[in-house]
């Protein structure tokens, strides 16, 4: 069963101190999104050039707790298929 103040009280993955303005949709759902992963699993945030990449992340800081990648419009698909093809390699090599 879903409670959405068990998904609440876990931690935050993305940090104060971003630049995003305040009750920005964007934030609020990239922060939910981000707290409905499992509290141990890692996740890769890919974000092709926009709002919330430019006010979320300038090198070298980041307001993610997680592994980001900034991407252009045009191959934010197919870094994410790459990442998905490595994270598939890897867990075969651990299951071999």
């Amino acid at each position: 069963m879903y409670n959405f103040k068990d998904y609440a009280a876990r931690e935050d993955r993305l940090v104060g101190g971003h630049r995003m303005c305040a009750g920005c949709g964007g934030t609020i759902a990239i922060r939910n999104v981000l707290k409905a992963i499992k509290p141990g699993d890692k996740a890769v945030v890919g974000n092709a050039t926009g709002c919330l990449e430019v006010s979320t992340f300038m090198y070298p800081y980041t307001a993610y707790k997680d592994s980001y990648i900034h991407n252009a419009f045009e191959n934010a698909g197919a870094t994410m298929a790459g990442v998905e093809g490595a994270y598939n390699v890897l867990k075969r090599k651990r299951q071999a």
